[in-house]
């Protein structure tokens, strides 16, 4: 049992959000202790969380919430610009796994985290209640989970090459989940140390991708 996990506040969710994003797990000081995905407890957005609403805003979506609400500490997360839509976000692993090894970052969870949330349900229970128009796997962990133990497909082995492909192809590929029909695109990690990230937000081509499957 995770004492120092916090409950994620119903009011931070648009339960009709049209863009739902799978992380990798819980970071140790953001919706683990505010209860609000990407913001930290002193109400700040953290620095995945910024560099995620940067590429987020190119086709008017945020991670801000629909409206302000108050997190432990009577701390206030303001409500996001009317002109963006508030999207939706989970893990693939809903337990923090604590520290590396070594001590700096997160670890990351291994397969029978991983498995063990999975075979609960959660993550396929979330995506039928908010019934998304585009799944977006953020990072290689969440993307590679997803896909073979989801949509039980294969893929590239290289994440950047996953993206480049489906940007050469020019369409975000559809898969079925129970009764739903889902765009389902990998993104690179949204974290200010992974320079590729930057690149592919950069792409004209892949907004123009989101953009179009969302109108």
């Amino acid at each position: 049992m995770d004492k120092e996990k916090a409950l994620r506040l119903v009011s931070a969710v648009n339960p009709e959000s049209d863009v739902f994003i799978i992380s990798q797990t819980l970071a140790a000081n953001q919706v683990r202790k505010s209860g609000v995905n990407f913001f930290q407890a002193d109400g700040r957005l953290g620095g995945t969380g910024a560099c995620l609403e940067q590429l987020l805003n190119k086709f008017c979506r945020t991670v801000y919430p629909p409206q302000k609400v108050t997190i432990p500490g009577n701390v206030i997360i303001p409500g996001c610009n009317s002109k963006y839509k508030t999207v939706y976000n989970t893990e693939i692993a809903q337990c923090y796994p604590g520290k590396n090894k070594m001590g700096k970052g997160d670890r990351k969870p291994n397969t029978d985290e991983i498995l063990n949330c999975i075979d609960k349900g959660f993550l396929i229970k979330e995506i039928m209640m908010i019934k998304p128009r585009l799944l977006l796997l953020m990072g290689k962990t969440s993307r590679n989970s997803f896909f073979d133990y989801i949509l039980k497909v294969g893929y590239p082995a290289s994440l950047t090459e996953h993206i480049s492909d489906i940007i050469k192809l020019g369409k975000i590929p559809v898969f079925s989940i129970g009764n739903l029909s889902l765009y389902v695109l990998p993104i690179q990690h949204a974290s200010g140390a992974n320079p590729r990230f930057r690149v592919m937000a950069d792409d004209d081509r892949l907004i123009e991708l989101i953009t179009k499957v969302l109108e």
